[in-house]
């Protein structure tokens, strides 16, 4: 059976780098004074930053249809039997449903895995998809791991700018001022809990305190060196890399990556977010 993995620039890749890992890609859309950009194609992620530090609020949208589309009947003519998806959570993006239609009208049998969330799990899930794939992992086993390991995940988000979410209309304007007057720092989760979608977690006073309880809050599920740990961050390399400090004196027997919010994550959290995640490690062979 000839198999093809599916993913979109959520995962923080471009293009180019999905293609050099054998991964079928599909940009998502990042629109900025009515001028539309290909996310990994045609934009990358430090550009991104420098709009945000203009003060730029870009907004974002799933990949453009036709190249949906176009990306299916390519599968077909080029043999694939099955496709296994791995798009951004159903929570924040419609790109699944519409590539189960793609999928529907060129006859392909379509697995979408639902990541719940976006980002270093999701690019992990398509990496070690594509892994099983070439190691000759049957397809329903490659499902039921990539399943297996996002029943044992996380995402906890830490945004420094709220107004980029009062814009999405994740806070209040009351809520954003006084967060801003008063120095609030939600922590928000984005999991298999909240179904993909943006929710509040905690709330605390400052960064540092946020950072803290984030990884307190993964201590608490005792997590064992079997578990890949993430630190994110968009464009705030020193405050991250103090959130890899604390998770490596929490975690010294585990694997952190280390790595950028993708493009049109850090469009909806704006600079200066800290995002840090867990994953069950995933056997390949």
């Amino acid at each position: 059976m000839k198999i093809a993995v599916v993913t979109d620039s959520g995962t923080g890749l471009s293009k180019q780098e999905a293609q050099d890992k054998g991964i079928h890609y599909l940009p998502l859309q990042i629109i900025l004074r009515d001028k539309m950009f290909l996310d990994g194609e045609d934009i990358t992620v430090d550009e991104l930053y420098e709009l945000l530090k203009n003060g730029e609020m870009p907004t974002t949208s799933m990949p453009p249809m036709g190249r949906i589309e176009a990306l299916f009947e390519q599968l077909k003519d080029e043999g694939y039997d099955a496709v296994i998806a791995i798009p951004l959570t159903s929570g924040i993006s419609s790109t699944g449903s519409v590539m189960q239609a793609a999928a529907q009208r060129h006859e392909l049998e379509l697995h979408v895995i639902e990541c719940f969330t976006t980002c270093h799990i999701q690019c992990y899930l398509a990496e070690h998809a594509i892994q099983m794939v070439r190691n000759g992992v049957a397809l329903e086993e490659i499902v039921s791991r990539l399943q297996d390991a996002i029943e044992h995940s996380d995402t906890l988000i830490i945004p420094d700018d709220l107004q980029h979410l009062k814009r999405g209309g994740r806070l209040t304007p009351l809520a954003a001022a006084l967060g801003g007057l008063l120095k609030i720092k939600p922590i928000l989760k984005m999991n298999q809990e909240s179904q993909g979608k943006i929710d509040v977690f905690d709330k605390v006073r400052t960064m540092s305190k946020a950072m803290v309880k984030g990884v307190s809050t993964f201590q608490e599920k005792n997590l064992d060196d079997s578990y890949q740990l993430v630190v994110l961050h968009s464009g705030s390399q020193e405050t991250g890399l103090k959130m890899k400090e604390i998770m490596e004196e929490a975690y010294p027997n585990n694997d952190v990556y280390f790595g950028l919010i993708g493009a049109v994550i850090s469009a909806h959290t704006g600079l200066g977010c800290i995002g840090i995640q867990y994953i069950k490690k995933i056997n390949v062979n």
